[in-house]
């Protein structure tokens, strides 16, 4: 699927099936839509009378919440935001019954849209994406459109992201200037000779977090180049036919293996997290780190003009590659009491103003177009990196998002058994392939 395609492109053909299936309403003010499941008629327009919404939302997305709410609330002045958290590390957990129950939030995290829509949980907002004239890139709602036989990847629009988080590969220009590097890689090949060229000269070639799965980036990144975009994302939305079991995972998995050997990562690497490994990288003792957006402040802040960020490198130049999704989606419980002030939270999160906001707080923002301005050198480089990958398409999202228990029960355990070699790359693929096929048969 092309980047370019808007999700009002999508919202046309879906509402056509709309009207045959009855999953949402026919037009924006139909009163028989079950989509909104309340006699309030969908409407841009809120009024006067005061209004009280509920968001929820993880803990840690706190201080990017605040700011987004206190922008909306100056734009509609009728409007408070109350906000509730749960830990980061429970709300994965509690968000199905949260969207489910009578008090409901009216602006709620999503963490299960395929269970939040066959449940029939969530308010289809094509009426919505429709009256507000919504021009989202698909790459960042294709996650969030589910189908009238609940499959994910194409249908309605039931979430919107607040921002993203995407993979890359952070370099040390220092390092690399001490190795005779000059520039960053821009394919795998030149990645490699990168890494020798440093473990040759004593030097750490690659800070690797195995410990949490944080080998799973650079790994989806070979993938996605020997694979293809498509054939990725399509496994990770369970598109029928889809498998894990390709040369191209084989291919990724025994490249790994083969780099674990030749001494390129750490030799703790299994019991590296990622907290240590940006600490260690950031103290200058690797040339390079592959992880996420979300660590580009501390990275900039430890190593100023240093800091250098790429994304994922191709088998050939011109391929590189990324793993991205939303920081936070935000969806509207069928339950909600002010449905169409919630829409205008999602709809005041395109804006330029939201853009800005999420740039501020070190997230690429959601929508097309030139991204909005930052003092920090190392997330412009992400930002134009991300621009990039929009525009090419080649973005997936993470391949530990496939099932809900994928990431505990097969990515973590199979990278660590890789890398120490109880398990040989061919064992690791079909152990991928196995607990997908446990979840989703």
């Amino acid at each position: 699927m092309k980047i370019g395609k808007s999700i009002t492109t999508i919202v046309a053909g879906a509402m056509a099936m709309a009207c045959l299936t009855s999953v949402a309403a026919c037009g924006p003010g139909s009163s028989s839509s079950t989509s909104n499941a309340s006699s309030e008629p969908v409407s841009t327009d809120l009024g006067n009378e005061n209004i009280e919404l509920k968001l929820w939302d993880g803990a840690g997305l706190k201080t990017f919440d605040d700011q987004l709410i206190a922008a909306f609330q100056k734009k509609y002045p009728n409007v408070t935001i109350k906000a509730t958290y749960d830990p980061d590390n429970t709300s994965a957990q509690n968000g199905p019954r949260i969207i489910s129950v009578a008090d409901t939030p009216d602006i709620a995290r999503i963490t299960d849209i395929n269970s939040a829509v066959r449940g029939r949980h969530l308010v289809n907002l094509d009426d919505y994406a429709k009256a507000y004239k919504w021009n989202l890139p698909e790459s960042q709602t294709e996650i969030y459109q589910v189908d009238s036989s609940g499959k994910i990847g194409s249908g309605s629009l039931y979430a919107v992201p607040d921002g993203v988080s995407m993979t890359g590969l952070y370099w040390n220009r220092k390092v690399a200037k001490s190795l005779g590097i000059t520039e960053a890689p821009t394919t795998v090949e030149q990645l490699e000779a990168d890494m020798k060229k440093a473990t040759d000269a004593g030097t750490l070639a690659m800070m690797m977090p195995a410990k949490e799965g944080g080998t799973s980036y650079i790994y989806q990144a070979l993938l996605t180049s020997y694979e293809g975009r498509d054939t990725v994302q399509d496994w990770i939305l369970q598109k029928d036919g889809a498998t894990f079991s390709t040369d191209g995972a084989f291919k990724a998995a025994k490249q790994i293996k083969g780099w674990q050997d030749a001494g390129y990562f750490s030799s703790d690497a299994l019991a590296l997290d990622g907290s240590t490994a940006l600490s260690r990288f950031c103290n200058g003792e690797a040339l390079f780190f592959p992880s996420g957006s979300w660590y580009s402040a501390s990275i900039n802040d430890a190593l100023g003009d240093d800091a250098g960020w790429v994304a994922f490198p191709g088998v050939h130049e011109g391929e590189e590659s990324a793993a991205s999704n939303a920081v936070t989606a935000f969806g509207i419980p069928v339950n909600a009491k002010h449905k169409n002030a919630a829409a205008a939270f999602l709809n005041f999160l395109q804006s330029e103003e939201a853009r800005q906001i999420a740039v501020n707080n070190g997230y690429p923002p959601i929508g097309e177009g030139d991204a909005p301005s930052t003092d920090n050198q190392l997330l412009a480089q992400v930002l134009s990196s991300y621009e990039s990958l929009v525009k090419s398409g080649n973005t997936t999202d993470y391949i530990n998002n496939a099932t809900a228990g994928i990431q505990a029960s097969a990515i973590i355990p199979g990278f660590q058994s890789l890398l120490d070699g109880t398990m040989t790359p061919q064992q690791f693929v079909d152990s991928i392939q196995k607990q997908y096929a446990k979840e989703t048969k």
